[in-house]
């Protein structure tokens, strides 16, 4: 690779969804540079490059902003394919677990830590994600009266992850699937505040998977500037889109479009449409900070809107 089609991962050290990028770079065994990311807004030199996409972590490959765990961890496994990633049938019943904790448990896990914290987090952090969540009164007050009830609810099915793990080495099998990545990072969540063990009743197959993936570790991270990142953007050109299809019906290419998280369409991303298809979104955005970029998102769990 050269100096413009680098590694990049923008990400901040307390994000559980980062964690599960730099675990999968340390899987992989892949050298990468590390942009430290503010984990509250204003965000000024990541926007630039995602066309408003707020979240951590965000890959970047040259000119091209990989969003979401889903597309970064595809992309990084379609260009350092080994070791490999499980395929099996285990790795079919892993995908819907994992989906299930992107969409159900991560979320509780999230706001049980929170609780647990509630009066030692930070005013700004909360009216962050006050703002960030308004579905959901954000509040210490809130966050602390929910942990009760939330300490029951994921006392009782956190450890059913073991029942479901069995004696495989991993969710995936006798090799880790993508959802064994998804699926960590709830535990790794609730280990930072020391609550994995008791929550999940001390079943030992699943504290040896944890501390299995725990060995992959992070590989070689070098710390580079916000403002490095950009200018590496703007040096490079975004990889030519080979089929330029659009699937979603009332959408062609070239229509300037607004794409959102699931749920969350006060958080909207703008760019051109250049592809959508079941798997994918992809658009263009430009500016004078980062010249050209295209920015990939998964397709499912983002909505897609005319501007």
């Amino acid at each position: 690779m050269g100096s413009s089609e680098k590694i990049i991962l923008h990400h901040y050290s307390a994000s559980p969804y980062s964690e599960k990028a730099r675990l999968f770079l340390g899987f992989k065994k892949v050298s990468w540079s590390s942009v430290v990311m503010p984990s509250i807004l204003p965000k000024p030199d990541l926007i630039p490059l995602t066309g408003g996409y707020r979240r951590a972590p965000v890959l970047q490959i040259g000119s091209d902003i990989y969003c979401d765990t889903s597309s970064i961890l595809e992309k990084l496994h379609s260009i350092f394919p080994d070791p490999a990633i499980s395929s099996d049938q285990n790795a079919e019943s892993a995908e819907l677990i994992g989906y299930l904790v992107d969409s159900e448990i991560f979320v509780k896990v999230a706001r049980f830590v929170m609780g647990s914290y509630a009066q030692k987090l930070p005013q700004d952090l909360v009216d962050d994600r006050a703002k960030m969540h308004p579905h959901y009164p954000f509040t210490r007050e809130n966050l602390e009266k929910d942990v009760e009830y939330l300490h029951l609810l994921l006392s009782k099915y956190l450890p059913k992850f073991g029942s479901i793990l069995s004696s495989n080495r991993y969710f995936g099998g006798e090799v880790p699937a993508y959802a064994d990545f998804t699926i960590y990072t709830i535990f790794w969540f609730l280990n930072t505040i020391r609550k994995m063990k008791p929550l999940t009743g001390g079943r030992e197959n699943l504290l040896a998977w944890f501390s299995r993936m725990k060995e992959f570790g992070q590989e070689e991270s070098s710390l580079i500037t916000s403002e490095d990142a950009l200018l590496i953007s703007k040096n490079s050109e975004p990889l030519p889109i080979s089929d330029p299809e659009v699937l979603d019906t009332g959408f062609k290419e070239g229509d300037k479009v607004l794409v959102s998280p699931e749920f969350y369409d006060h958080e909207t991303i703008s760019g051109i449409l250049l592809r959508s298809t079941s798997s994918e979104i992809i658009l263009s955005s430009e500016n004078d900070r980062v010249g050209k970029v295209h920015i990939h998102f998964p397709r499912l769990g983002y909505g897609l809107r005319k501007s």
